[in-house]
């Protein structure tokens, strides 16, 4: 029986690393659409860059690429590690019902959705993550704590850089 249990464990941990960002986004119903949906809310139109079906292609591709990066990955998914970790009350000085309340004592989100904005495009998408992370546009606002602000880098970092 030990052993049976023991390739369950294996089996489901190989599945896991072998799922791509996008998958395991999805898992947590955060999809390509929802993403590019959210982008176009904060985006101000350019003549430059094309009608918004145009620039909805653009930063598809762009969202693409970002998931192939494998330091997008790593910071993606320790923010998928700590929504989990801070839901089951596991992040020492946090219970999870405080956790759930989004504390403002706690920033390591903020830091983590900087970080990938930056990664992506640069100081400028500091500013953009600001402006997503006061507003929580679309999927934003229906997210839990950490991963709000890990995605609204990854959009803000992914917008910056399309427009520049």
């Amino acid at each position: 029986m030990k052993d049976k249990k023991s390739n369950i464990c294996k089996e489901k941990e190989g599945k896991e690393k072998t799922l791509s960002l996008e998958e395991r986004l999805a898992k947590k119903k955060i999809n390509l659409e929802d993403l590019i949906n959210t982008a176009l809310e904060m985006y101000i139109p350019q003549a430059r860059l094309g009608s918004k079906k145009e620039m909805a292609e653009k930063l598809r591709k762009e969202f693409k690429k970002a998931f192939q990066d494998i330091n997008i990955c790593t910071l993606v998914i320790a923010g998928l590690y700590l929504e989990k970790t801070g839901k089951k009350g596991l992040i020492p000085g946090l219970s999870g019902k405080e956790y759930e309340k989004d504390p403002v004592h706690l920033i390591a989100d903020e830091l983590l959705g900087i970080q990938i904005a930056q990664y992506i495009a640069g100081s400028r998408a500091l500013f953009e993550f600001e402006r997503f992370d006061k507003k929580k546009p679309g999927i934003l606002k229906t997210l839990p704590p950490i991963m709000d602000d890990v995605i609204g880098g990854l959009i803000a970092g992914v917008l910056v850089k399309v427009c520049s």
